[in-house]
């Protein structure tokens, strides 16, 4: 019963925290990042593909990131599976 009422409040707590963070952040109109690709991407990249530009000079370090992350948990999965009590 104890555990059932803890897990409650819990719920509670987490939901209202939520709720108080989602009304401090900014609320935005409309699509400003997708606007500002497509009017300064051709000057300020020089590609010729909005999608090429965008992907390999904007969101570049993210993309580096992403791949770095990927070859940690693959090479922590792969050292792992190498013993047989995990």
């Amino acid at each position: 019963m104890i555990k059932r009422v803890s897990f409650i409040a819990m719920v509670i707590i987490i939901i209202l925290v939520f709720f108080k963070i989602s009304d401090q952040m900014p609320h935005h109109n409309g699509n400003s990042s997708g606007e500002y690709y497509i009017a300064n991407a051709l000057d300020e990249v020089g590609a010729k593909n909005i999608v090429t530009g965008i992907y390999l000079d904007y969101r570049y370090f993210d993309t580096i990131f992403e791949a770095s992350i990927l070859l940690v948990t693959v090479s922590g999965i792969l050292f792992l599976s190498k013993f047989e009590q995990f």
